[in-house]
């Protein structure tokens, strides 16, 4: 019985043993698929450095959130026009995060400060110097006979002139010729207007516009285009600069059939800062200080899209 009870004793005894051992080998081979698991994410992890790496040596560029063609072409030292003409890509508001760009051939930097620096000695005006479109003409929409849109006693012709004005005078500051459709409250045809902006090489035309529609609940500001790529793009750098210095709704940019800016040999755009069948935004437009801040961003507009094209 003494003999029995001490064989079940043992047979217990090595009955924990055993289990401990296989709970133990369990346990070793956990940790062994932990640090497996661990080496693998390492590698992963050192791969996916590589490609990034590898994606954005000189040449290439993988476009991250908040990227543009203008942000993009300048750290890179090259034209947006050459940077969308390399990839193929016709329309400058449309850049995919994750799109891989291929960055054309840039001279040597030794090449580029030469080039300034002549520049620089054959003008008092470095601005112009770099400018290609010296020449901008701004179009105050309607005038005379064609007052445009009347909302609350406001008349958008008024309005259109007095914000061309303010941009005539910032655009002079900034070194550009200036060329006013009209200057003053008298008729011009929209065949006339193009005609102006065409007896000029190498230039720009902005039409000036403010908007209406019959509900007045809508709101916001809006670029047309000619259909052109330099078109498009002036129409997207007008656009933004409109919405963040005027504090207005972004209706975007999209292609307008109005002869004013399809008649027009140069790259043109057609701008409407606001809507004036909206009362809260019909009071904004008509202050001097909304004129101010839309003419501020039309410049802004025009200057960045002449350091690209």
């Amino acid at each position: 019985m003494k003999f029995a009870t001490f064989a079940y004793c043992f047979r217990f005894i090595d009955y924990l043993i055993l289990k401990n051992i296989y709970i133990f080998e369990k346990f070793c081979h956990l940790l062994y698929a932990v640090s497996v698991f661990r080496v693998i994410r390492s590698f992963l992890l050192c791969g996916i450095c590589l490609v990034g790496i590898l994606a954005n040596v000189e040449g290439a560029h993988i476009v991250r959130k908040g990227d543009t063609f203008y942000s993009i072409a300048r750290a890179n030292g090259v034209s947006v026009q050459s940077l969308m003409s390399a990839n193929g890509i016709s329309d400058a508001s449309k850049l995919p995060v994750g799109k891989r760009l291929t960055i054309p051939s840039k001279v040597s930097q030794a090449s580029v400060s030469k080039k300034v620096n002549v520049s620089l000695k054959a003008t008092s005006s470095p601005r112009r110097s770099a400018s290609k479109s010296k020449t901008v003409i701004i179009d105050p929409g309607h005038g005379g006979r064609d007052k445009g849109a009347i909302w609350g006693g406001v008349r958008e012709s008024d309005l259109n002139l007095k914000t061309a004005f303010k941009v005539k005078s910032y655009l002079q500051r900034a070194g550009y010729k200036v060329v006013m459709t009209r200057e003053s409250d008298r008729y011009v045809s929209l065949s006339q207007r193009a005609a102006i902006a065409n007896r000029y090489r190498n230039a720009v035309f902005v039409s000036i516009h403010y908007n209406a529609v019959r509900q007045t609940w809508v709101h916001g500001g809006e670029t047309f285009h000619a259909g052109t790529s330099a078109s498009r793009y002036l129409a997207s750098s007008l656009q933004r600069n409109l919405v963040s210095k005027c504090s207005v709704k972004n209706r975007g940019i999209r292609y307008g059939k109005f002869s004013v800016i399809h008649n027009t040999n140069c790259p043109a755009a057609l701008i409407e800062c606001g809507f004036m069948s909206n009362s809260r935004e019909r009071s904004r437009c008509n202050t001097s200080s909304f004129q101010d801040a839309a003419a501020r961003a039309i410049v802004a507009g025009i200057e960045r899209w002449d350091r690209s094209y």
